[in-house]
């Protein structure tokens, strides 16, 4: 075992683990049933549970962008997940001057991501892992997949020719996903690596294994419940009932139980791993010296408001996500006010003391995360997402309602609308977003206006 010591450093060690598409409600956390998140309860004590976090978009690039830049995505310009950014937002996201892993590096850290991301999201780690598993492999796959317009052609197939290629190649329209252990294995590693160098180090995890279908985990045993037939029947559009069959024959699961059934089993893979490393840390005694954040880029729709298997559309179950901070010498608490993904990159340079970036859209939280006052001022009293799937999708939310507008909802994948052209929630009398109440006198309006 390696033996480290960085108590005598005064510059905090940080990990940021995100969990692809973890919703809140399917944690225990958060009120969910199921006991798959034994280890992030038990970390739950030694940090901050954020009740209400939501993130900025309900897609991973637009999401990932606004943790590191502290922007929403109109302001850092990437709105729209790739492969269906517009030049112009690419062009305006290039002009942003802060990056967080390359701020950090200037400051003297060893910066290292594990899980594939691509891209922009490269930018500022010594060391970037896109897929050093099984890479020969899957490299010849991999450079196929990412011309965008083979995906295209992949999702556009009518479902029986999907089907009988898949049969054929056993191999599905995205790039293959290892399993958490060997990314916590290759983690521990780069730790080892920015001791050698003597810095202090900056370790970004991104799990996909929690990304429908869940690759990483076996099927769980048939329940014998088969809802597919009855799923395809309901849905009145020609392309979204193509793409949802796709979606039943990427993971031969024919039930709704099944598939949760299979999320929660990989929800549980990813907790077993990040326990073990936590447990690492503390063995190493770096524990007590590390800012240690986890977090999901987005959550997903199962079969909620008729959208599934997707993280389309801006329903709480694609923008409320989880987040739990510990950091050095902050007492446990629950935090019941309104947070979102941009204000965990200011949090972390305020504790740390370091300049925070100038024209950014997120706000410390340390005031909030460091008072012993039972009633927390809150840091905000309204938040913002866009969907990343649509042409134009925005929302405004606050603790009791939310205001969705749909200026163009076609949703990019499967070609069908997800929302009305205004909606309204009364999120007290209504947290399932099942009554739209929107009326011309609509209070929220005035703010997506603005923004």
């Amino acid at each position: 075992m390696i033996k480290l010591d960085y108590t005598n450093n005064k510059m905090k060690n940080i990990v940021i683990a995100v969990i692809d598409s973890l919703r809140c409600k399917d944690l225990s956390l958060y009120g969910c049933e199921k006991n798959n998140d034994k280890n992030l309860k038990e970390f739950a004590k030694d940090g901050v549970l954020f009740k209400q976090h939501f993130s900025c978009s309900n897609f991973s690039f637009p999401s990932m962008l606004s943790l590191f830049t502290g922007k929403y995505p109109n302001n850092h310009g990437l709105i729209h997940q790739f492969p269906y950014s517009k030049p112009e937002e690419i062009e305006k996201f290039k002009q942003n001057k802060f990056w967080f892993p390359s701020y950090l590096r200037k400051k003297g850290y060893y910066t290292a991501c594990i899980g594939f991301l691509g891209l922009w999201l490269k930018k500022g780690f010594d060391f970037y892992q896109e897929d050093t598993f099984h890479e020969e492999e899957h490299s010849r796959l991999r450079r196929i997949l990412n011309y965008k317009i083979i995906r295209k052609i992949l999702l556009s197939l009518p479902g029986w020719i999907y089907d009988l290629g898949k049969k054929i190649t056993k191999k599905r329209s995205s790039i293959p996903i290892p399993p958490a252990k060997e990314a916590i294995d290759l983690a521990i590693s780069k730790i080892g690596h920015s001791k050698k160098l003597k810095k202090p180090f900056f370790l970004f995890l991104h799990f996909d294994n929690t990304h429908f279908p869940y690759p990483t985990v076996q099927n769980p045993k048939s329940s014998g419940k088969n809802d597919k037939k009855t799923i395809l029947k309901s849905i009145k559009a020609k392309s979204q009932k193509e793409y949802v069959k796709k979606r039943f024959v990427d993971i031969s699961l024919n039930s709704i139980d099944d598939i949760k059934n299979k999320s929660h089993s990989a929800i549980k893979e990813v907790d077993e791993q990040l326990g073990r490393f936590m447990d690492f840390l503390k063995k190493q005694k770096l524990w007590k010296n590390t800012i240690f954040i986890v977090l999901a880029d987005h959550g997903l729709s199962v079969d909620e408001h008729g959208i599934y298997f997707s993280s389309a559309g801006l329903f709480d179950e694609t923008i409320h996500v989880p987040l739990i901070m510990k950091i050095p010498g902050i007492e446990r608490k629950e935090i019941d006010e309104i947070v979102q993904n941009i204000e965990i990159i200011p949090t972390i340079l305020d504790f740390l003391k370091m300049e925070k970036p100038k024209n950014i859209d997120g706000i410390s939280m340390l005031k909030m995360v460091k008072t012993k006052n039972k009633n927390i001022n809150p840091i905000r009293d309204r938040v913002f997402a866009f969907d990343g799937l649509a042409e134009d999708i925005k929302a405004v939310r606050t603790k009791k309602r939310k205001l969705i507008i749909a200026k163009d909802n076609l949703c990019y994948l499967c070609k069908s609308g997800h929302h009305k052209e205004k909606e309204e929630y009364d999120l007290e009398k209504d947290p399932e977003e099942l009554k739209n109440i929107f009326s011309k006198n609509s209070k929220l309006e005035r703010f997506l206006k603005n923004k």
